[in-house]
């Protein structure tokens, strides 16, 4: 059996555990696949690194659209939006 290779996107940094732990429920809530990079060691850190919630880049969308009108006032950076693609004319 071999592992299956998931492109994630950085969705948005978090930094209070409660955030957190609201968004992870949200997001499992709707089925999307997600990752909480750094989630073990940040408060081992006295929260110096922010928690980056990654999402599974098919995915990334969709929860844009769950997180867009939700208000974190400990969210650092709030949601991170995709570039601009250029398109050809």
């Amino acid at each position: 059996m071999t592992a299956e290779f998931i492109d994630y996107e950085e969705i948005m940094e978090i930094r209070n555990p409660g955030d957190q732990a609201f968004i992870e429920s949200l997001l499992a809530s709707e089925g999307i696949t997600y990752f909480c990079q750094g989630a073990h060691v940040a408060p081992y850190l006295f929260h110096a690194l922010p928690v980056r919630l990654l999402v599974k880049k098919d995915q990334a969308a969709l929860a844009r659209e769950i997180l867009q009108d939700l208000s974190f006032s400990s969210a650092y950076s709030g949601l991170k939006r995709p570039e601009p693609q250029d398109t050809p004319e």
